[in-house]
C-alpha cells in the first residue's frame, strides 16, 4: 500500500512539472521580430500564443542572422529558427504559416527607376541582407550571374546605402522598410526620401525552419497544433502546412 502511494504521488509529481520550453533562434527584424517590441514582435507573440494554448513554454534567442541558423543546425536544444520564406536552399521542416510579407524593391523618392521584370533589374545595383533568401526567381538571377547585388548586415544598413546613392534598390519587406524609416534617427532625417516601386517584388508566407531531429519533429507538431487552435477561434488567420527547404 506504502508503495502504491508513493507511486501516486511520484506521478503527481510528474505531471504538474512545468513543460520545458521550446527554442527557437531569431533576428532583430522589427516589426516581426524585436527583443525590445511589444511582445517581442507580432511573429513571436503569435507563436507564443499558439503554444501556450498547448502549455508549452517558449524560448527565444537573438542574435545575428546567419549565426542563428547555424547555431540552431549544430546545438541540439535550438529546435530552429525563424522568420523564413519558403525557398531552396538548407534542409528544414516548415512551420504552418505566420503570415505573410510582402518583399518590395526600395528606391530613393528622386530617382524612380522603371521595371517591369527581373531581368529589367539587370543594370541596377541593387542592395541584400547577407544570409536572407529573397523571391526565387530574383535568387535564381542571383545565383546566374544576371543580377547586381551588393551584400549588407541589415535592412537598416541597406537603407542608408540607398539613402546615400551608393545603390539603386533595396530587396526588403514592406514593414521592415517602415518601421526602419519611422524609428531609425538617421533615417528619420528624411523621412520622404525614399519609396518603394509600386510593384512588389512577391508576397511570400512567413515560416519556423525546423531542423531535423526528434525534439524538432515534436516542437513543429506543438506550434502547428497551436496554430490551427488559433486559426480555429480566428478563420481570418490563414495558415499552410509543409517541409522542405528554409531561407529568410
Amino acid at each position: 500500500m506504502r508503495q502504491l502511494l508513493t507511486l501516486c504521488a511520484l506521478n503527481l509529481w510528474l505531471t504538474t512539472l512545468p513543460a520545458s520550453a521550446i527554442e527557437l533562434n531569431t533576428l532583430e527584424w522589427p516589426p516581426y521580430t524585436g527583443a525590445g517590441r511589444p511582445g517581442q514582435g507580432v511573429n513571436i507573440e503569435l507563436i507564443r500564443q499558439a503554444l501556450m494554448s498547448q502549455g508549452q513554454p517558449l524560448k527565444v534567442n537573438f542574435m545575428p542572422w546567419n549565426r542563428a541558423i547555424k547555431s540552431a543546425q549544430t546545438l541540439s536544444a535550438q529546435t530552429g529558427y525563424f522568420p523564413v520564406y519558403r525557398s531552396q536552399g538548407a534542409s528544414c521542416n516548415y512551420s504552418e504559416s505566420l503570415g505573410t510579407s510582402l518583399l518590395v524593391m526600395a528606391q530613393r523618392q528622386d530617382s524612380v527607376l522603371s521595371w517591369n521584370s527581373i531581368d529589367d533589374l539587370a543594370d541596377y545595383k541593387i542592395g541584400v541582407v547577407s544570409g536572407y533568401n529573397n523571391s526565387p526567381e530574383f535568387d535564381q538571377k542571383v545565383s546566374e550571374g544576371k543580377l547586381q547585388v551588393e551584400k549588407a548586415a541589415s535592412d537598416r544598413l541597406n537603407l542608408l546605402k540607398l539613402l546615400y546613392r551608393r545603390i539603386d534598390f533595396a530587396v526588403i519587406d514592406s514593414e521592415v522598410m517602415a518601421y526602419w524609416l519611422e524609428n531609425d534617427p538617421e533615417l528619420r532625417q528624411s523621412p520622404t526620401a525614399l519609396t518603394y516601386h509600386p510593384m512588389p517584388l512577391a508576397e511570400l508566407t512567413l515560416h519556423v525552419c525546423f531542423v531535423s531531429g526528434p525534439e524538432a519533429n515534436h516542437a513543429r507538431e506543438v506550434l502547428n497544433r497551436g496554430l490551427k487552435t488559433l486559426q480555429a477561434h480566428n478563420p481570418q488567420s490563414q495558415t499552410e502546412d509543409g517541409s522542405g527547404s528554409a531561407g529568410k
